[in-house]
């Protein structure tokens, strides 16, 4: 086995760092993402989507569980937050396949920001022949869907 990486796209969002790091650092927030017409939507976005169902969705701020066929239960926790620029999760025990990931925020401007996920797999050969392609395509998609998220953005601070 060795360990994989794949780098989504650095995608923009107009939203200020910060608020987007508060926002993704509670993964209860992120249950919009799992709603069955959303998860439609973006497979006629993405035609080369796998045909996979999420559902069953639940999270508390540090972790998060959802169904996904045809691997079945499967979930995330946050390992690590450095405030306002890195989120890292690790995998759950039920993938077949270690893996991490790492959101990384950087500013651009006072109200927007870049976003840029690296994914950390540790696949065997053939489970890379399968799914590689599947992992660069799904870190690009999950970079785009978290640009489409109506972040609460906190008010501007005047000195």
């Amino acid at each position: 086995m060795g360990i994989e990486k794949y780098d989504s796209e650095v995608k923009i969002i107009a939203c200020s760092q910060e608020s987007v790091y508060n926002h993704l650092a509670n993964l209860k927030n992120l249950e919009p993402l799992f709603d069955t017409n959303r998860f439609e939507e973006l497979k006629k976005q993405y035609p080369n989507t796998p045909d996979v169902k999420l559902d069953n969705f639940s999270a508390t701020e540090d972790e998060c569980s959802f169904s996904i066929s045809p691997l079945g239960q499967v979930g995330v926790q946050i390992i690590e937050r450095e405030p306002s620029k890195l989120i890292k999760l690790a995998g759950s025990k039920a993938l077949p396949f270690e893996v991490h990931c790492w959101i990384q925020l950087l500013p651009l401007a006072e109200r927007t920001c870049k976003i840029k996920i690296t994914l950390h797999a540790d696949l065997n050969p053939m489970i890379k022949m399968i799914i590689g392609k599947h992992l660069k395509s799904g870190v690009d998609q999950i970079a785009e869907s978290l640009t489409r998220i109506n972040y609460p953005e906190e008010p501007l601070s005047i000195p």
